[in-house]
C-alpha cells in the first residue's frame, strides 16, 4: 500500500542516543552543509524523496550549495520551525517544493497557501512534480524510473546555479 524502501535504507536511521534522548523535529534543515543566506535556492520536501535528493546532491559538487530542507510535519504548519530554517534567506529567494506526487496530490497545494501569506510571502515558491494525473503512479517500473530521475533534475537543475 505504501512504500516500504526506506525501511533498509542505511541513511533512514536514528542511534539509541537520538531515541532516547532526541525529539522530533518538525523541520530538519540541511545537513550537507550548504548556506541557505548564499544558496541560488532551497529545496524544500517531505518523505523518501529527500534521500534520491541527496544522493543526486552527493554525486554533483556543483550541488553542494543547494540546501535541502525536510517538512517532517506537515500539520499543523511548523510556521515558526520552518521561518527559522530559511531566516537567512534573501526576499525573493527560491524555495522549490518537490514532491513525488502528481501536482493534484500530495501536499503542494497546502504548502503553496502557507507560502502565499504572513513571512513567508516573500520568497518564490515553485512546484517541482509529476503533472497532474488521475493516477498517483504510472503502474510501469521504467516509466517511473525515468519520471523519477527527471523531477530530480529540475528539482536541482544546474542552469539555474550559473544564473545566480
Amino acid at each position: 500500500m505504501t512504500p516500504k524502501s526506506l525501511l533498509r535504507h542505511p541513511k533512514a536511521v536514528s542511534t539509541i542516543q537520538d531515541l532516547s534522548a532526541g525529539e522530533f523535529q518538525k523541520v530538519i534543515p540541511d545537513v550537507g552543509g550548504a548556506d541557505v543566506s548564499k544558496a541560488p535556492f532551497a529545496v524544500l520536501c517531505s518523505g523518501k524523496v529527500y534521500y534520491e535528493l541527496e544522493s543526486s546532491r552527493e554525486e554533483d559538487s556543483d550541488l553542494s550549495q543547494v540546501p535541502i530542507l525536510r517538512l517532517e510535519q506537515l500539520y499543523p504548519f511548523p510556521e515558526k520551525e520552518l521561518q527559522a530554517a530559511l531566516a537567512g534567506c534573501p526576499d525573493g529567494t527560491e524555495i522549490r517544493w518537490v514532491q513525488e506526487e502528481p501536482a493534484n496530490m500530495g501536499a503542494w497545494r497546502f504548502i503553496n497557501e502557507k507560502f502565499a501569506e504572513g513571512d513567508f510571502s516573500r520568497f518564490k515558491l515553485v512546484r517541482v512534480s509529476r503533472p497532474e494525473s488521475a493516477s498517483p503512479a504510472t503502474g510501469s517500473g521504467a516509466s517511473h524510473k525515468l519520471e523519477q530521475a527527471r523531477l530530480l533534475e529540475r528539482a536541482l537543475d544546474k542552469g539555474s546555479l550559473a544564473a545566480k
